[in-house]
């Protein structure tokens, strides 16, 4: 998925440079925050949630002077928590989730005049979010004969994903900018399984914000 988001990146920055738009480039690095999801004990729980490293990188192509067009990768380290879960009468799962959630989004921003030394933009956009969860702990009876066995799972799928956030740029030349930038990400996923028992525990919510450069060529 992360080799897709690159390619896909690289051929909407070169087709740019072929018709000569404008094109910026812009990488910041911050944090992830993600409440807990719904609780679904004894089927499955605590939910969880947390904060991670965070980074997002995009390429814009400017189609008017306040209007730009391109694509945005919004990565996070993972976050874990302890859970438990049913598996049948009398057995169940104990394990740790480590969780992180991906975003690809083809985003439309929105800038403020050019010329200033300071612009800021309003980002919209949707795509893709990869979920993957890892699950690694033990299996274990409450009853006679009292028995743990290793156990481990992968929870990984692809659900829809909307974008809403903002940037502010501080130019420092003519090219380079410090970039601010804060992202909501809105995933459309409910967490439940088709029995409606809850699937991770997790929000479906994410809010990342970071720091970094934006260059313009």
């Amino acid at each position: 998925m992360r080799v897709v988001a690159v390619v896909a990146l690289s051929l909407l920055f070169s087709s740019a440079v072929e018709v000569g738009a404008q094109v910026s480039v812009g990488a910041t690095l911050g944090q992830s925050r993600q409440s807990e999801g719904a609780s679904d004990v004894p089927y499955l729980g605590p939910p969880f949630g947390g904060t991670s490293v965070a980074m997002l990188g995009m390429v814009d192509v400017a189609l008017a002077p306040q209007v730009a067009i391109g694509g945005e990768v919004s990565l996070a380290g993972t976050i874990n928590g302890s859970q438990s879960q049913r598996v049948s009468l009398g057995v169940s799962n104990d394990f740790i989730s480590e969780h992180r959630d991906n975003v690809f989004s083809g985003v439309v921003r929105f800038w403020t005049p050019d010329g200033e030394p300071v612009r800021a933009a309003v980002a919209v956009g949707a795509g893709v979010a990869q979920r993957h969860t890892v699950r690694t702990g033990t299996t274990r009876s409450s009853f006679p004969p009292f028995t743990s066995t290793p156990f481990s799972d992968t929870l990984s799928d692809v659900v829809l994903a909307f974008t809403l956030g903002g940037d502010i740029v501080v130019r420092v030349t003519d090219r380079v900018g410090v970039l601010a930038s804060g992202r909501l990400h809105r995933l459309r996923d409910d967490d439940r399984q088709p029995d409606g028992v809850v699937h991770r525990g997790v929000s479906s919510t994410i809010y990342r914000y970071g720091g970094g450069l934006q260059v313009r060529f």
